[in-house]
């Protein structure tokens, strides 16, 4: 049981989507612990002025906000039982529009992102979780990234890291991410598998606290090609990078399956899935665990997850948004730093 409390930074996202709200609720959610000392700490990293227009006008909460000062030990200023909240924008948020792009305020947002990844590298917080962003909306906007993966990647010097998705019923990693389908068979390379193979075992083992985890490859083709017949790539690629690692080092992986049965009878009795695309791997994972599922940057030393659904503009600023993802993301960020404390006692 995890008894030692932390903060865990929320970064709020796009204004005109329900990150704001999101964040909020889950604030709110830890605030109501029946714990005076509760094991975690949240603080939003936002505007100031929109939480509070947020928790006015939408929500109608009757918790205070409580303003963070970000220039003093986060137990300075934190107060238990309220929204604790950083300001980082001198900008005025009324003008924000709900439910749509607004790419005035992209700069910003990556700003919260960029504060949140200084507070985790300098050990204020031991990791935090996003709140969602539109790539439209932030490359419009002027950011450098439209995303939150290859931002972060760029923000801490890291060229190893891999987009993964936790819940309790599957956890699954993407060789690929947000590339054409069409793009997707010739980035499927030794290396590339070697890379996430690598980064699977250290965060199973590390970051998730699974010392002799199993570990399952999926294929890329339909029936994982059979035998080269419709797909070339599990005989010429996956499978030689499998034995690679089930030779003299003998991990427990096995693969490739192909994904439609493995799915429908096998992913039980895995710890972690190897998957080759985004949707090979998104469609599975979110039919079974929308509400209560989370993104993780795996192979990063700081810690950053978020829910696994976007900004949803079409309920914003209606207060019927479901926070269950960022709560459970939140959750997350305190186990993965508990197992990487844990782990590190070993060593």
């Amino acid at each position: 049981m995890i008894e030692e409390s932390c903060f865990v930074g929320i970064t709020m996202g796009d204004p005109g989507g329900i990150g704001p709200e999101i964040a909020i609720k889950s604030s709110e959610y830890f605030k109501n612990s029946k714990s005076k000392n509760p094991a975690i700490k949240p603080v939003i990293f936002g505007s100031l002025e929109h939480i509070s227009r947020i928790c006015r006008d939408i929500i109608k909460t009757e918790t205070a906000v409580n303003p963070v000062n970000p220039e003093l030990p986060l137990s300075a200023s934190y107060k238990h039982g309220e929204i604790n909240a950083i300001d980082l924008s001198p900008k005025s948020y009324s003008p924000v529009k709900f439910g749509v792009a607004n790419p005035e305020y992209a700069k910003d947002v990556e700003g919260f992102i960029q504060t949140a990844v200084d507070f985790s590298l300098s050990g204020e917080i031991c990791g935090f979780a996003t709140a969602p962003i539109n790539k439209d909306m932030m490359l419009g906007g002027g950011a450098k990234f439209g995303g939150h993966t290859e931002l972060l990647g760029y923000l801490t010097g890291s060229d190893d890291f891999a987009m993964l998705f936790y819940s309790k019923k599957v956890i699954t990693i993407l060789a690929t991410i947000h590339i054409p389908l069409s793009n997707v068979p010739v980035k499927i390379t030794k290396n590339l598998l070697r890379r996430i193979i690598n980064i699977s075992l250290n965060w199973i083992k590390t970051d998730f606290g699974k010392e002799n985890p199993r570990i399952a490859v999926l294929g890329l083709n339909p029936h994982a090609g059979e035998n080269g017949r419709i797909g070339k790539e599990e005989k010429d690629v996956i499978t030689p990078v499998i034995k690679e690692f089930t030779g003299k080092n003998k991990n427990n992986i096995e693969g490739p399956f192909p994904a439609d049965t493995f799915f429908a009878k096998r992913y039980k009795d895995f710890d972690l899935i190897v998957s080759m695309y985004h949707d090979q791997a998104l469609i599975p994972f979110k039919l079974l665990s929308f509400n209560a599922g989370v993104n993780v940057t795996a192979g990063l030393k700081i810690i950053r997850t978020s829910p696994v659904h976007g900004t949803a503009y079409d309920i914003a600023g209606k207060n019927i948004a479901d926070c269950g993802s960022m709560i459970e993301s939140i959750k997350l960020v305190r186990k993965i730093s508990a197992n990487r404390s844990r782990w590190k006692e070993r060593l």
